[in-house]
């Protein structure tokens, strides 16, 4: 999806994500958006730790440091970072 997408191609998104959810709250939802950011550019946060975090879980977490670095594309410093945030 572009940086640019608009309201109505996010929403779409969502629903085809989400079919399991009603007509009416998609409304409303919209509606709630629509009055609270309207001409408003909003900026949506990627939260690449919670990312990485998945990410990790997803992956063999036996795996040496060396290679979730590579796999994932960070540092090894921040698997080692990464995993102890998951021992918590």
């Amino acid at each position: 999806m572009a940086n640019d997408a608009n309201l109505a191609e996010v929403l779409e998104l969502a629903r085809r994500e989400m079919p399991d959810v009603p007509h009416d709250v998609w409304a409303r939802l919209e509606g709630v958006i629509r009055l609270n950011f309207a001409t408003a550019r909003v900026y949506v946060h990627a939260r690449p730790t919670v990312s990485h975090l998945e990410r990790l879980a997803a992956v063999d977490a036996h795996a040496d440091t060396a290679t979730l670095s590579q796999m994932l594309g960070i540092s090894a410093r921040r698997v080692q970072q990464l995993r102890k945030l998951r021992q918590k």
